[in-house]
C-alpha cells in the first residue's frame, strides 16, 4: 500500500465538509444544552458521553466513507481531519459565545483536526484492509 499523494482528489475534502457540517450542528445543540444555565437540570455524564461519541462516530464515518470511495487510507485521514477542524471550530466559537476564554478559538480546531485525523486514519486503514 502506498500513499500516492500525486492522485489526491476532492473526495476526502467534500466528505469531511459534509460530515463536519452535521457534526457542527450537533456541537451547537450540545453546547446550548451543556453551557446555558436554563439546561442545568440535564445530567452531566450523559451529556459528556454524547459529546464524546458523536464526533468519534462522525470522524470514523468520514474516514470510512472516503476510504471506501477512493480505496486509500490517506483519504480517510484527510476527511476526518477536515470534519474535525469544522466541528472543533464550531465548538470553539460556541465556547467563546458563552463567555469562555478566547483560546478556545485556537484549541477547538487544533484538537478537532488531530482527533479527526487519528480516528479517520484508523477507520480508513481498517476499511482499506478489510475491503481489499
Amino acid at each position: 500500500m502506498s500513499v500516492n499523494l500525486d492522485r489526491m482528489s476532492g473526495v476526502p475534502i467534500l466528505t469531511g465538509l459534509r460530515v463536519g457540517a452535521v457534526l457542527a450542528a450537533c456541537v451547537v445543540i450540545l453546547a446550548v444544552a451543556g453551557l446555558t444555565p436554563s439546561f442545568a437540570w440535564i445530567p452531566e455524564f450523559p451529556l459528556l458521553l454524547t459529546a464524546t461519541f458523536i464526533p468519534l462516530l462522525g470522524f470514523g464515518f468520514a474516514g470510512y466513507s472516503s476510504a471506501l470511495t477512493t480505496h486509500r487510507a490517506w483519504d480517510g485521514m484527510v476527511a476526518g481531519a477536515v470534519a474535525g477542524v469544522l466541528s472543533g471550530a464550531t465548538g470553539g466559537l460556541a465556547y467563546v459565545a458563552f463567555g469562555r476564554p478566547i483560546l478556545n478559538l485556537i484549541v477547538g480546531p487544533l484538537v478537532g483536526a488531530i482527533g479527526g485525523a487519528l480516528v479517520g486514519a484508523i477507520s480508513g486503514l481498517l476499511t482499506v484492509r478489510l475491503r481489499g
